[in-house]
């Protein structure tokens, strides 16, 4: 990319003038909006496989990526191609270097979804919120149904620092008269919440390509989510979709397989390596939980950590499953120093022991291996163990 990607100060001057300069894209079709401190990609990626089953040309957008920026674009499960990636970012690079705007790289990529999605003409665009709601890009596109999977602290140094305040900024992905549909939150955070549809507990529980409970969850959610968005209650200028029928929903969940959360790779039929990207202690708390559902012993854990995460608290969540930690720095300007997670494992008493590398350790390894604390790792790790995203 060129050097017209910046950080810029949050707010949505930027985003607005760039769609302005490329047309308003983002009002050729409808959307549906994705917020939440954790559980908002599963969600979204379960939503955009319902619809697509009901015969719905849907777009997804989504991040971070794990291996390929190509993995947040996508419309009926297909990633957009790289030589249409190349020339719809050259196009929007030159739109905003005509009208002066320094964009963002999460500004640029969000115009490139916007624009694509017009051009291929989808029904409806499924958005992943990248950070908050209230001023986030993805907020400027045309869409009358919200969703919030759960709120926890992160990110606290731009949304708050208590529950309360996070929910406040998440819910500024609410439009004015939207359909808000609610997931995992606590009864004291659902009061403070506007009028809302509470997703539904269904028997007997969904099952998805991710394992675990707080999957089925999700997907009860999207459930929710496409069952409003195919009554036609919320339909703008999607048009005409087809009533929503569980056992489709259901056919569709099944075969849906978020990567890098609680993904289970297998080798001649025995459980190899556990990815997850849980990077804060709420994420955590969920792969513990999914970790307990499958009996998991403690085992060797690959670790890292970004500088502004709760280290500690993810580590200490996850410890009853950890044999001995391998604490790696992945390649980022934010990372956490392998030296400094040595520091918390001790603290914590959690053995450690330096990791040779990622491939050579899970090959030789004779029982399976957790790779978790940021989805930056986990990434890595597909790359390096050709693991497809």
């Amino acid at each position: 990319m060129s050097k017209q990607i910046k950080q810029k100060k949050w707010n949505l001057r930027n985003i607005k003038a760039l769609c302005k300069a490329l047309g308003e894209p983002q009002k050729s079709f409808e959307s549906i909006h994705i917020a939440g401190t954790n559980g908002k990609g599963s969600t979204a990626f379960y939503t955009a496989n319902i619809l697509q089953a009901h015969g719905i040309k849907t777009g997804l957008f989504t991040s971070p990526h794990l291996v390929s920026i190509r993995e947040r674009f996508k419309i009926n499960s297909k990633m957009i191609s790289q030589s249409e990636l190349d020339s719809l970012l050259q196009r929007v690079e030159n739109a905003a270097k005509a009208a002066k705007i320094e964009a963002s790289f999460f500004e640029l990529l969000t115009a490139v979804a916007f624009l694509w999605f017009k051009e291929k003409r989808v029904q409806v665009a499924v958005l992943e919120a990248g950070l908050g709601g209230r001023l986030d890009s993805t907020k400027i596109a045309n869409g009358n149904i919200a969703a919030i999977t759960s709120i926890g602290l992160d990110h606290t140094e731009m949304l708050g620092n208590t529950y309360e305040q996070i929910l406040k900024e998440k819910l500024g992905i609410l439009k004015k008269g939207a359909t808000l549909i609610l997931g995992n939150l606590p009864r004291k955070l659902i009061s403070k919440c506007p009028a809302h549809i509470k997703a539904k507990k269904i028997k007997p529980e969904l099952k998805t390509g991710n394992y675990g409970k707080i999957y089925a969850k999700n997907a009860e959610l999207a459930c929710a989510i496409a069952g409003v968005y195919l009554s036609g209650d919320c339909r703008g200028v999607a048009g005409y979709a087809p009533t929503y029928a569980p056992a489709i929903a259901r056919a569709a969940l099944k075969t849906s397989s978020w990567p890098g959360r609680m993904q289970m790779i297998y080798e001649n039929k025995k459980l190899k390596i556990i990815l997850d990207g849980a990077h804060n202690p709420a994420a955590a708390k969920e792969f513990a939980k999914c970790l307990k559902e499958k009996r998991i012993a403690p085992i060797p854990c690959i670790f890292s950590s970004l500088d502004d995460k709760d280290t500690r608290g993810v580590l200490k969540v996850l410890k009853p499953y950890i044999s001995v930690c391998y604490p790696v720095q992945i390649e980022s300007e934010r990372a956490r120093s392998a030296e400094d997670i040595c520091k918390i494992c001790e603290e914590l008493k959690i053995k450690t022991a330096t990791l040779p590398s990622i491939k050579k350790f899970v090959k030789n390894s004779k029982t399976p291996v957790l790779i978790t604390g940021s989805l930056y790792l986990v990434g890595q790790a597909m790359f390096e163990l050709s693991i497809e995203p």
